[in-house]
């Protein structure tokens, strides 16, 4: 069965959205509701609980919007961590440069946490997990630095990088799910799904092929 009810993503990222669409769903978009610096300052656990912290309380939040009645809400965000450290979005050019700098040739891991959620007789429903994925970044030059800053991408993604920039291709080697280092597992988000009784009406376009492990992206090396 698929969902008779629309999905709301609570997300401005156009990367998200297009990752949604693999899902072949309808669903809506809406900002999300809360100022992340403000809500990371809240934050008491350990770095690698702070993902799926605040996509649940993005998703406490989103269900009070007057569009998340009848819809099933999707909230996710993303962390880079490394020692230990997360690693968050530029806050200008130079400390993207600088990211870029200390993220050159080391792993890392990215965690993107998870939340589907509804409001059913004024309760809140909430479904939420993360996935992580190690990655190995390229010995990238300071002219590839500079072009890639130069081009805006990675002033509004944790880490100042995106995996699927086609000119910068800043990853050596990934050992996980591709679509977490872009902004949001499939894999995760159709289990969460699934908690709610709603299915996916395609799975990717080559679901069939033994040979690709990921149904969603052929980049996964899960």
């Amino acid at each position: 069965m698929t969902t008779p009810l629309p999905l709301l993503l609570a997300s401005t990222s156009p990367r998200r959205r297009q990752i949604l669409q693999l899902l072949g769903l309808p669903y809506a978009v809406c900002t999300p509701p809360i100022d992340e610096d403000v809500a990371q300052e809240r934050f008491r656990g350990s770095v690698e609980e702070m993902a799926q912290w605040l996509a649940k309380h993005k998703a406490a939040e989103a269900l009070k919007f007057h569009e998340a009645a009848g819809h099933f809400v999707i909230t996710a965000d993303t962390t880079v961590l490394l020692n230990g450290e997360i690693l968050g979005k530029p806050r200008n050019k130079a400390h993207a440069r600088q990211l870029l700098l200390t993220l050159r040739g080391r792993w890392h891991y990215v965690i993107t946490g998870v939340a589907v959620s509804r409001r059913i007789d004024g309760q809140h429903m909430i479904q939420a997990t993360s996935c992580i994925t190690p990655v190995l970044m390229r010995n990238y030059s300071q002219a590839e630095i500079d072009a890639y800053i130069a081009s805006g991408d990675p002033m509004d993604k944790a880490g100042a990088y995106g995996i699927q920039h086609p000119a910068f291709q800043p990853t050596r080697h990934i050992d996980g799910c591709y679509l977490n280092v872009v902004g949001l597992p499939l894999c995760v988000l159709v289990d969460l799904l699934a908690d709610f009784n709603v299915y996916p009406v395609i799975a990717g376009q080559r679901q069939n092929e033994l040979a690709i492990a990921c149904p969603w992206s052929e980049k996964c090396s899960i």
